[in-house]
């Protein structure tokens, strides 16, 4: 007897769901690309419970009789190719027909469909794969369908899903995609009955830009279009110094088809070049056209990788086109004054403001009439003589501080030591960067940025539980442009960013206003400061109670005091004063050491005195 059997129809679609239907965005994008491949003017998305409820798709397209109303739900069974030879000029959005039977095997599917010249539509009832129904039914022209109980036999993978914040995230960034590759549809999504999203049909690329990610990005993009070996290369990329901290602004589409392509992300890298530091990274709008003969599309189930047939081309045309661009565009520089809201600075190029540090609270009312390190904590006092080069042992990337009580003791119980502070005299700058001072035991080299980064950034994380921490109100509220997932974002944090000094409100869809800051921050661009918080906290997986406090404490200390401004003697004695006060010291908030320790008698070795 054969070991080996064919499986039958229930099983082998509910092992393509495991790979099409990875999570409830997934069933949100396979129904609405068959919306748009119906010829869909306008797209309706509602989901319940981040998808685990339900997920409706609506839309006024073609719509199907009652014989493709059952046949689509059939493995493989597709309207978008019909031969072998179809496979090389795939230009629709579906093509593998295994998204329906997949989505019907994992969930309770209805689905309403009429054609235009039909007097009545029908209704299909699918539960788990099986057949209960399908009869006549009243509807408009096109197709909607509703996925309900998503995961409903197979509690396992419903175990595997994210909280609704991340769920209904991926849901949205799908949603945006989608109405960003076809600005001549209209998309609404209604989550929890709440719209979130909705553009009209129509208006053009640059409209569908500014009506998804608001003004602000908008006005930082500036037009491409290139054509080279028969490709062609239309869109947006954004203005020199104007970056994200992660790459999902970076938003690229094949033939209309969102992608992830690894040669296209290598040639916006080289495009910039040297424009952009490490770890930033330009929003793009890419369109590539090519023949879909040089491209495949059929990588990955889910339709979400590609493969080009030529690399290096492709990634040397995009290069091309972004410095083509950068070149030849007039990028006008904005002057950025303390006291100019983020409305007068969106209109151009963002640059960094860096405030002198004497702005800074907790600087001003310091004695520095003294030119030693007041009240130094013996758990903070310098390396001894034996550690030359001062390396922390200790991470500086906890969410919460540590506490350094005994840091300085070798007692097995803990008990802190008595140790002498040291005293700091200050005696010159090194490249307007380094602070030289002078202690007991040597010579000491504090870098001023690191040194600030972590005075702010142990401020920042000083509140914690019912502790409110210092705050300044902005005599000017600072309105900022933001797009619609960092908008609903700040909607549900409200209250968590509030506990941190951070007063944010909504107003209207893609607006936020900014109304307090907490006591440590510089306010000079705090529009662009919140920007770059939501960058970060959106780059990944949010944790599921709520923000996290690091991620926007590090981002602050992009406010602190930079490489090259010239400091007084008195602010250099306040600073120092102030890292007395920190639990860890001797790193900064990302592990660069903030300050190193020359012994006497390291000296002594390099000078052969000893």
């Amino acid at each position: 007897m054969s070991d080996i059997r064919i499986l039958p129809d229930d099983v082998s679609n509910r092992i393509a769901a495991g790979e099409v239907i990875e999570r409830p965005a997934s069933i949100v994008k396979e129904l609405t690309e068959n919306s748009l491949d119906a010829g869909a003017v306008n797209i309706r998305v509602a989901v319940e419970k981040a998808g685990r409820k339900l997920v409706s798709v609506t839309d006024d397209g073609r719509g199907m009789d009652p014989d493709d109303a059952l046949l689509c739900l059939e493995p493989h069974a597709t309207s978008k190719i019909a031969s072998i030879g179809d496979m090389d000029m795939i230009a629709t959005m579906g093509f593998r027909g295994e998204a329906m039977p997949s989505i019907a095997s994992v969930s309770r599917m209805t689905i309403q469909s009429k054609t235009e010249n039909a007097i009545e539509g029908t209704e299909v009832v699918v539960e788990g794969g099986r057949l209960i129904a399908s009869a006549p039914v009243g509807c408009a022209k096109g197709t909607r369908v509703a996925v309900k109980d998503l995961f409903f036999n197979t509690p396992a993978r419903r175990k595997f899903l994210r909280t609704d914040t991340t769920e209904e995230k991926h849901i949205l960034d799908v949603v945006t995609m989608l109405a960003l590759s076809r600005p001549d549809v209209g998309f609404e999504l209604a989550l929890g009955g709440t719209s979130v999203l909705s553009v009209r049909p129509g208006g053009g690329l640059p409209a569908r830009v500014q009506a998804l990610f608001g003004k602000r990005i908008s006005a930082n993009m500036i037009p491409l279009s290139h054509r080279h070996a028969e490709i062609e290369i239309t869109g947006f990329i954004a203005k020199h110094g104007f970056t994200k901290k992660s790459r999902k602004e970076q938003r690229v589409f094949i033939n209309r088809r969102p992608v992830e392509a690894p040669a296209i992300y290598r040639g916006i890298r080289n495009g910039y070049e040297s424009l952009v530091m490490r770890g930033d990274f330009p929003p793009v709008v890419l369109f590539i056209d090519m023949d879909p003969g040089r491209v495949d599309i059929n990588v990955h189930p889910a339709k979400r990788e590609v493969r080009f047939k030529e690399d290096f081309l492709v990634a040397r045309t995009v290069a091309d086109a972004i410095r083509e661009t950068l070149r030849t565009s007039a990028t006008p520089t904005v002057s950025v004054s303390p006291n100019l809201s983020m409305d007068a600075i969106v209109g151009g190029a963002e640059v960094d403001y860096a405030p002198p540090i004497k702005n800074q609270p907790g600087f001003e009312g310091f004695d520095a009439s003294s030119g030693v390190l007041p009240d130094i904590k013996p758990e903070i006092a310098l390396p001894p003589p034996s550690s030359a080069f001062h390396s922390p042992s200790q991470s500086a990337d906890s969410a919460e501080p540590p506490s350094c009580s005994g840091a300085a003791s070798s007692d097995p119980s803990g008990a802190a030591a008595e140790v002498a502070p040291p005293a700091l005299e200050i005696l010159a700058f090194l490249d307007d960067t380094y602070i030289l001072a002078q202690s007991d035991d040597g010579l000491v080299v504090i870098d001023q940025h690191a040194a600030h980064e972590r005075v702010l950034f142990e401020q920042l994380m000083a509140g914690s539980g019912d502790v409110q921490p210092p705050v300044q109100r902005l005599l000017i509220p600072v309105t900022l442009e933001v797009s619609r997932a960092e908008a609903r974002f700040v909607e549900r944090h409200a209250s968590e960013f509030r506990g941190l000094g951070f007063e944010i409100e909504s107003f209207g869809r893609n607006t936020l206003i900014v109304r307090s800051l907490p006591a440590a921050v510089e306010t000079g661009n705090a529009g662009k400061l919140i920007s770059d918080i939501l960058d970060s906290l959106l780059a990944g997986e949010t944790k599921p109670k709520g923000i996290d406090k690091a991620v926007i404490a590090k981002n602050a200390c992009s406010m602190a005091v930079k490489a090259n401004d010239k400091l007084t003697i008195e602010e250099a004695k306040a600073l120092l004063a102030e890292m007395a006060g920190c639990q860890l010291p001797y790193s900064c908030p990302h592990g660069r050491p903030t300050m190193i320790n020359i012994s006497k008698s390291e000296l002594e070795k390099r000078f052969g005195r000893r």
